[in-house]
């Protein structure tokens, strides 16, 4: 089973209640049930534990995005820069940083790789409290990192409300929460 075929299959079993309770706030509980069931699976199938890991919550995160309609660009460039997730889009990047979030998802425990990640994020978001690591484990590079193992100061399964908190206090946010 490939990582996301192990991700949707969870997704499906809750897909009934996962609208309403994202819209109630329980988005840290949803995260942690589909986590939690998909876990042994991922570690059976990955050589590197961080990679699928990290393809997984991405995935995740996608479809969360989605489902509570926070409005993101993903999977794209802004000059010469990869960005995994941009919120709410590089236009507002590149206009409003402060308005902007960019999360990264670097699916390595490398502290070189990471660091270089980061370096390259910075240039494209000079606001580091506007950037957010999703890593396996908590490291100390001076921005907000989400860790799977839900150790540190923010665990991933929080990412979703502290999304909307951050849209929450923008004047630009037209973020139009859930399709209820």
């Amino acid at each position: 089973m490939e990582i996301k075929e192990i991700l949707y299959t969870s997704i499906d079993k809750h897909s009934k209640y996962l609208v309403s309770d994202i819209a109630q706030g329980k988005s840290p509980e949803v995260i942690r049930v589909i986590y939690q069931e998909c876990e042994d699976q991922l570690d059976k199938l990955a050589e590197n534990k961080s990679e699928a890991l990290g393809i997984f919550v991405e995935g995740l995160i996608h479809y969360l995005l989605t489902t509570a309609l926070i409005p993101s660009q993903r999977k794209i460039t802004s000059n010469s820069v990869y960005v995994d997730i941009a919120i709410p889009d590089i236009k507002t990047l590149n206009t409003i940083p402060q308005d902007a979030l960019i999360i990264s998802f670097p699916k390595t425990n490398d502290l070189p790789t990471i660091k270089n990640r980061l370096e390259e994020i910075v240039k494209i978001q000079p606001i580091k409290e506007n950037i957010w690591f999703v890593l396996e484990d908590w490291i100390d590079i001076g921005i907000r990192i989400y860790t799977v193992n839900n150790i540190g100061d923010f665990p991933f399964s929080n990412i979703i409300n502290d999304i909307i908190g951050f849209l929450t206090n923008k004047k630009q946010s037209k973020l139009k929460l859930f399709r209820i």
